[in-house]
């Protein structure tokens, strides 16, 4: 099979969607294969997989850019399994409005509309939950830099109180939104710290969010897709 140009030779999702269906409809399984193939980078089933990324979900097809809600109906419909986690993830980023489009190709089957938004609401529960331990219980550190928020020496105990509260309001600023990716507390910690709270951060992200992917929002482990 002839790859695509650009874009991970990936091409636009009203090209894209078509040529799945017809490949898998006659059985062409080489070139259905080699469609499915180059879907694996932006819809990654393992967290190295994830964080090597450098194009994620739908913005692999380029210009114009599908609803997610529309890429997730595709795979659900030609059983693209790998992908149906993190396609799920990204429609769940929409919120409910998105999530719940009547626009064409767009509507979700109730059941699976249903497991996404209470996925995504256990999700930034967790992160919640877990940021406030970042900030107030793994990181309670004293730091040598004088710019930096956890300096001691510079903020008494009800200012580095209230430095913490300003770090966890960060870290749950960003429950809020797509809490798989990273985050940067440059502006408000010194390296040091920041790479501590980067780590901590990380370790949530990965235990809390992707191992539990799958079954938050409506599969079985990361074994059965």
């Amino acid at each position: 099979m002839t790859r695509f140009p650009a874009r991970n030779m990936v091409p636009e999702f009203t090209v894209f969607a078509p040529l799945l269906r017809m490949t898998t409809k006659y059985g062409l399984s080489a070139a259905r294969a080699g469609l499915v193939e180059d879907l694996k980078a932006a819809y990654p089933a393992k967290w190295e997989d994830f964080e090597a990324a450098e194009v994620l979900g739908e913005d692999v097809f380029g210009s114009p850019k599908p609803h997610p809600n529309a890429v997730l109906n595709l795979f659900l419909e030609q059983r693209v399994r790998f992908a149906l986690p993190f396609a799920a993830y990204r429609a769940g980023l929409g919120g409910p409005s998105a999530l719940a489009s009547d626009k064409p190709g767009t509507i979700l089957p109730r059941l699976t509309l249903a497991s996404i938004i209470h996925g995504m609401g256990e999700i930034r529960r967790a992160m919640t939950h877990a940021a406030h331990g970042i900030a107030y219980i793994g990181n309670l550190r004293v730091c040598s830099e004088r710019a930096c928020l956890l300096n001691a020496g510079i903020n008494p105990t009800e200012r580095r109180m209230e430095a913490l509260g300003r770090i966890s309001d960060v870290l749950v600023k960003k429950s809020e939104g797509d809490v798989l990716s990273s985050l940067s507390l440059g502006n408000l910690l010194c390296t040091s710290c920041a790479k501590l709270m980067k780590n901590g951060h990380r370790d949530c992200r990965r235990k809390l969010v992707w191992a539990r992917l799958p079954g938050l929002l409506g599969w079985e482990g990361w074994e059965g897709v």
